[in-house]
């Protein structure tokens, strides 16, 4: 297990006074952006379950802090936006550690790679803060220096959390992360926001939700809603994200014939409402860590039709509560989603696996108490 020098374990209150070592955790959470996505909302969700346990502080490494900065500062969690002269600056690294020491921080807990990387640095300029790191996608890092920093920070954790067993082996074979430290923690998701609600539309409504950005694989996507609408004339698909290849993908859609049918209308606030309007939901991504909309997808009640990459075999069982293809298999989509809308007893049977699955596996609740089972391990260096 870890091992802790002396001096990192008098400054993470190894060596405190029962009265000091009552006082809550001063956790620092480090993310590169607040918007829309599964990260930005896991972080989210932790910090708010946090209170009372620990003292969160957030800081973003761009001026993306949007929406969940003000959430954040709203539900009573100091945010830091620190922002970036280029895509990776020195500057925001010494102002990580300054803050970090201003605002007494004792763990950092950095998501994603990136901000992993930062977060490394930073507390080796702001000493004696113990540091956790995360794998929470199977993205390749192509620039040489970032890798290095990358797997430098993973050998230097205390511990890496990782969000699917999938995303720990990625973790160990591409970023040198110990073994021995890494721990899994699933994502959560809040049930309550996604009370099922009576399907009443006409026709078939399929969608999904997401970073429009190359790792989603809309042209699959694409290819799957061509061969469902052939045989139901009346299937729409909703495509709901911003990204950088919205216009071309909109270009697409258009080139294909599929304006009456496909619609991408931007982000929204109000997943809960758009899923409970849907009788399918899809995930065509290329790779993964463990997606948080397909969990949501399931605690709405949907079947999920989703590619088997990262963590999301861990979470469908397919068949059951769930189907799954491999990657860049749009005949197998199509084929999951035709035998659904064939049988609506089927699909509502899998729709049911999907939420009693979310409720029991994937709470908020599980999330939390398992990351701070965390920290205390690393604050004490075991």
């Amino acid at each position: 297990m870890v091992q802790a020098s002396s001096t990192e374990a008098r400054a993470d209150g190894a060596g405190d006074s029962p009265m000091q070592a009552a006082a809550p955790l001063r956790v620092g959470l480090v993310i590169g952006q607040l918007t829309y996505g599964g990260a930005e909302s896991q972080l989210f969700e932790l910090a708010r379950g946090l209170a009372g346990h620990c003292q969160p502080f957030v800081y973003c490494l761009s001026a993306k802090d949007q929406p969940y900065g003000d959430r954040l500062r709203q539900a009573g969690v100091p945010v830091r936006v620190l922002q970036s002269r280029g895509s990776f600056d020195a500057g925001r690294v010494t102002a990580l550690a300054r803050a970090l020491r201003e605002d007494g921080i004792q763990l950092v807990h950095a998501f994603l790679f990136l901000a992993s990387a930062y977060a490394y640095l930073a507390t080796r300029i702001a000493r004696g803060i113990a540091l956790v790191t995360s794998a929470r996608n199977c993205k390749p890092e192509p620039h040489p220096l970032r890798r290095a920093i990358m797997r430098r920070a993973m050998r230097s954790s205390r511990a890496v959390l990782c969000n699917s067993r999938e995303m720990e082996r990625y973790a160990v074979a591409n970023y040198g992360a110990p073994a021995d430290r890494t721990r899994v923690v699933y994502n959560g998701v809040d049930m309550a926001r996604f009370a099922l609600e009576p399907r009443a539309h006409r026709g078939l409504r399929i969608g999904t939700v997401g970073r429009i950005e190359a790792q989603k694989n809309l042209d699959m996507f694409l290819r799957a809603a061509e061969k469902v609408r052939a045989r139901h004339a009346d299937a729409c698909f909703i495509i709901v994200g911003e990204g950088s290849l919205r216009q071309r993908y909109q270009e697409e859609v258009e080139r294909r014939g599929l304006a009456s049918c496909v619609t991408l209308p931007g982000t929204t606030s109000e997943v809960p409402s758009f899923l409970a309007g849907l009788d399918q939901f899809w995930l065509t991504s290329d790779f993964e860590g463990t997606p948080n909309v397909v969990l949501e997808a399931m605690a709405a009640g949907l079947p999920v039709i989703a590619t088997r990459v990262g963590g999301t075999g861990e979470v469908i069982e397919d068949g059951i509560s769930g189907y799954l293809v491999a990657a860049g298999d749009a005949e197998a989509v199509a084929a999951a989603s035709l035998k659904l809308a064939a049988d609506p007893s089927l699909a509502r049977s899998v729709g049911a696996q999907a939420r009693r699955a979310a409720q029991e596996r994937f709470s908020i609740e599980a999330m939390v108490a398992g990351t701070r089972a965390i920290y205390e391990e690393a604050r004490a260096g075991r």
